[in-house]
């Protein structure tokens, strides 16, 4: 991972942001990230792959409004199916880079060989992906109720 013992992860700045696939693509879980973008916008260094657990949570994802915030905010919702959490297809984090992700494992290749990540909450990805490092997400919600 290229972190040294001891040394804090807050405020690494990130290249990825992987929300979905079946652990954490439950409705419930993008409307916990929506609610932390909402009037947001993503941060230009981040690359989001947004991933629906399944067909019926993608349709609730539109039925209930999230997709318009999401798109506003920048982000584009990707079809269901596993993605970046096992680098089946082309969501591969290349080599090096470092990923905030919600997938439920994190061994290595995982996401692809060399590839760098961080296992976090749908709310610490969406306070990653706007802020384009690894962020508390209680410091976006202390500015929201300030």
């Amino acid at each position: 991972m290229k972190f040294n013992e001891g040394e804090s992860i807050m405020g690494k700045t990130i290249d990825y942001v992987f929300l979905g696939s079946c652990t954490n693509g439950r409705i419930e879980d993008f409307r916990a990230f929506t609610s932390l973008v909402k009037g947001r916008k993503k941060a230009d260094n981040v690359t989001a792959w947004l991933v629906p657990g399944s067909h019926k949570v993608e349709a609730a994802i539109k039925e209930e409004g999230l997709l318009d915030i999401l798109t506003e905010a920048g982000f584009e919702l990707r079809e269901p199916g596993c993605s970046a959490c096992l680098a089946m297809n082309e969501d591969k984090i290349p080599a090096g880079k470092l990923a905030v992700s919600t997938s439920n494992r994190n061994f290595e290749g995982r996401q692809d060989p060399g590839a760098r990540t961080i296992l976090a909450s749908p709310l610490v990805a969406a306070a990653a992906a706007v802020t384009g490092k690894v962020t508390d997400p209680r410091e976006l919600m202390e500015l929201e109720t300030a």
